[in-house]
């Protein structure tokens, strides 16, 4: 069985559009449960699934919480042998659940498997990533988080040279959709909850790739991400990802790269 974990904040017409595609239209084959983390919404959202998904379970915070202890406090709560972590803002097409199990069991080695992931347009988002330096995170700062920027620093950090039709060893990518077994999340720990929101993703495959846990793109499987980036304007949420950068730079070093954890 997979488990999907899903957290949600005043996501309703995401999560409308997200549960038609697993439960309706792009039902996978493998057996699954989903759990819904519910962070203090108030536009109805834990009613609507209650309403017309009461097969799915719900966890209601009293309380904001972070990312990865949401994302964490909603395995605890689940029974499958695979965890998959899934935004609110992803939309699963035709298998993409079912392709990352059955590449998940044929490759043990690998520590995360994660989908290609498109826009609202299908065109391929750039959802893969080079582990951060200060200076990408500065041009990204720049280009106001622009991925059309013609910057050769960002365009690096992007990935856009990647053969996005390839299943291939990556350094990270965005946490909209990860999968991976129960007990690689549990040999992780979970996500860490250093990281409040921003960079927890990134710490997490860093992790597995100390592990000796490769993290493996599987183009196979295609989810659409509509993805609202909020931390390009000065403001709350930029300090925010500004902190978690610095947690990170802290417990990882400035300079990582992937080759020397080989």
């Amino acid at each position: 069985m997979v488990s999907i974990i899903t957290v949600g904040m005043n996501h309703l017409s995401y999560l409308k559009a997200l549960l038609t595609s697993l439960y309706e239209e792009n039902a996978s084959i493998v057996p699954f449960e989903m759990i819904y983390v519910d962070n203090c919404s108030t536009d109805g959202s834990v009613e609507y699934i209650q309403t017309n998904y009461p097969q799915v379970k719900i966890l209601r915070n009293e309380k904001p919480l972070g990312f990865g202890e949401n994302n964490n406090k909603g395995v605890l709560a689940s029974v499958g042998k695979y965890i998959a972590i899934i935004n609110p803002d992803i939309v699963l097409q035709e298998g993409s659940i079912d392709k990352l199990y059955h590449y998940a069991e044929e490759h043990s080695e690998y520590g995360i498997f994660v989908p290609q992931l498109l826009n609202l347009d299908l065109s391929i988002q750039y959802s893969v990533r080079r582990f951060v330096t200060l200076n990408m995170f500065i041009k990204r700062v720049l280009s106001r988080g622009n991925d059309s920027t013609n910057d050769q620093t960002v365009a690096k950090y992007l990935c856009k040279d990647l053969d996005s039709t390839t299943p291939q060893l990556i350094d990270w990518a965005i946490g909209a959709a990860f999968f991976m077994s129960r007990d690689m999340y549990a040999n992780l720990g979970g996500f860490d909850t250093d990281y409040f929101l921003y960079m927890e993703d990134e710490d997490m495959c860093l992790r597995s790739w100390k592990m000796n846990r490769p993290i493996i793109y599987v183009p196979e499987s295609k989810m659409i991400h509509n993805h609202l980036r909020s931390s390009n304007k000065v403001g709350k949420k930029m300090f925010m990802h500004f902190k978690s950068l610095c947690t990170f730079f802290k417990k990882h070093g400035l300079n990582v790269k992937r080759e020397n954890l080989l």
